[in-house]
């Protein structure tokens, strides 16, 4: 059995911060899969029934031992590509919150710009989780994954993060980091980088350059699939394609030919891995 299913929030308010749930299940004995994560501002919680973890150098490699209790893993926005192994049966729910969604669940003492693994990280207690793996149906495991996460709420806001993030996200307008903080916020570009790196976890030039290399992606694989690169990079405001073409190579390590040949469009969400074993 192989499964790989994306689901929204029903709940109106975690559909602000949350973009969606996944379930990832192989129930193969010598299940192996490797597959290659593109940078991202979305941040994730991984839960893992029976696993347990070995990370190295942007590479996150997920072992099955049925003794071992769950797994929890925080993975932050990612600025660079990692790659993750699944070595035996899988059994994977995914939280995939949207940028300064995953601030209004967790508590402060968190380093948001760090890969981190249960035992020292703990998002639901093992209780929960386990009676989240007994959920057959998607729904109801849609409807306790939304209970738990409101029973979890903790607003936290700050209006220059938001107003950044819906320019970044919404304008079709090109603006420097300098103009945005100091006209359009009233600060610093130093204060706003500050705040970005405490509640995002980079520079706002490096998440900015995150989010149009992602909105380039999703017109070319979603929207304008047959537009031209040239086209589509102006329209992500990309001084020209080479400037695309060399923002690709820095980000994924490959060209755009190579990058949109090699990557796959996993559920119905944003999920686009590179899968390589």
């Amino acid at each position: 059995m192989r499964i790989f299913e994306t689901f929204k929030p029903s709940e109106l308010l975690l559909q602000k911060y949350i973009s969606y749930y996944y379930v990832d299940v192989a129930d193969d004995e010598y299940y192996h899969n490797e597959y290659i994560c593109y940078p991202h501002y979305n941040n994730t919680i991984s839960l893992y029934k029976n696993h347990e973890v070995k990370f190295g150098n942007n590479h996150s490699q997920i072992f099955y031992n049925s003794a071992s209790s769950p797994l929890q893993i925080f993975t932050p926005l990612r600025e660079t590509i990692l790659k993750v192994s699944q070595i035996g049966p899988v059994h994977k729910i995914g939280i995939v919150f949207e940028p300064f969604g995953i601030n209004q669940v967790l508590n402060n003492d968190l380093a948001i710009s760090e890969r981190v693994t249960s035992p020292d990280f703990s998002f639901f207690d093992v209780e929960f989780i386990n009676r989240l793996f007994d959920i057959e149906n998607l729904e109801d495991l849609k409807l306790a994954l939304d209970k738990q996460i409101l029973s979890m709420f903790l607003p936290v806001t700050n209006e220059y993060i938001i107003r950044t993030l819906q320019l970044f996200h919404n304008s079709a307008d090109e603006i420097s980091i300098d103009e945005l903080a100091e006209h359009k916020l009233g600060i610093s570009r130093k204060h706003l980088n500050r705040l970005f790196k405490k509640h995002i976890g980079t520079s706002v030039q490096k998440y900015r350059s995150i989010v149009r290399f992602r909105q380039l992606m999703s017109h070319k694989l979603n929207l304008q699939p047959q537009t031209n690169l040239g086209i589509l990079s102006h329209q992500a405001h990309y001084t020209d394609q080479s400037h695309f073409i060399k923002a690709c190579k820095q980000l994924t390590g490959l060209t755009p030919s190579q990058f949109f040949k090699d990557g796959k469009i996993v559920g119905t969400e944003d999920t686009f891995w590179n899968f390589t074993g």
